[in-house]
């Protein structure tokens, strides 16, 4: 297990606390409230891995348009990535433009995209989000339809990482049955230090086949980077 290939998050520091990175072909959970940086997070992850590790991408957007992810990723000074080597589809506008007349579900019309994309040799797929997923498509049976989802997707044998909007304020990192469903969690969160001060936090809360931390570490962005350092306890003062 210790030699899998991982697959860097490129937040400094975070990826020795996940001994190296995410587990290639794991299906990965994203989650959090919104601004919590979780799409800002995982473009960097793509980018970086298109740029530096030569690892063809591709980001699936739900909501947001593709052109202010361009955006932002300019505005935190992410890497200029190849076109080729790194797709932005913004798949709900690609489905109301050129397919209206296909009757298939938005699950199946998703699974069926990143299977065709999966051929064309991309290695890493993120899709933002199940939140959005869920307004779209009447799921009748949620949790068995997302059973069979999260099984296509692992038998890719690809890096999957799945962006959902949680709370968390009932102690369940997902709508449905996600975060049983999942193989790795990563969870970020809002932290009020003060009555007038919040601390953006990140934690891993499971990766199959890594032997972490589970602990909360602040999560910045400086000089175009994202990096992670130890929460200082507001009882004791130390790390």
């Amino acid at each position: 297990m210790g030699n899998e290939e991982r697959i860097k998050t490129y937040i400094e520091r975070f990826d020795d606390v996940l001994k190296g990175g995410i587990p290639h072909g794991h299906v990965v959970l994203i989650c959090g409230a919104p601004g919590t940086y979780k799409s800002s997070i995982t473009l960097n992850l793509l980018a970086n891995n298109c740029t530096n590790d030569r690892r063809k991408g591709l980001y699936i957007t739900l909501e947001e348009p593709k052109e202010s992810l361009f955006i932002t990723a300019e505005g935190l000074g992410m890497p200029e990535w190849d076109d080729e080597n790194l797709l932005i589809a913004d798949l709900g506008m690609m489905r109301l433009q050129h397919e209206a007349d296909d009757e298939s579900g938005w699950i199946d019309y998703i699974e069926n995209y990143i299977q065709r994309r999966v051929e064309d040799g991309t290695e890493i797929i993120v899709l933002d989000s199940l939140s959005a997923l869920y307004s779209l498509d009447d799921i009748e049976n949620p949790r068995k339809e997302l059973f069979r989802f999260f099984g296509a997707m692992r038998r890719l044998g690809v890096t999957i990482i799945l962006i959902s909007e949680v709370k968390n304020d009932k102690g369940s990192y997902g709508e449905y049955c996600e975060d049983f469903l999942s193989d790795g969690i990563i969870y970020l969160n809002h932290y009020d230090i003060s009555d007038t001060e919040s601390q953006l936090r990140i934690k891993c809360v499971k990766m199959r086949h890594v032997h972490h931390s589970k602990n909360f570490f602040s999560l910045m962005v400086e000089d175009g980077k994202f990096q992670i350092a130890r929460v200082i306890s507001q009882r004791s003062g130390s790390f």
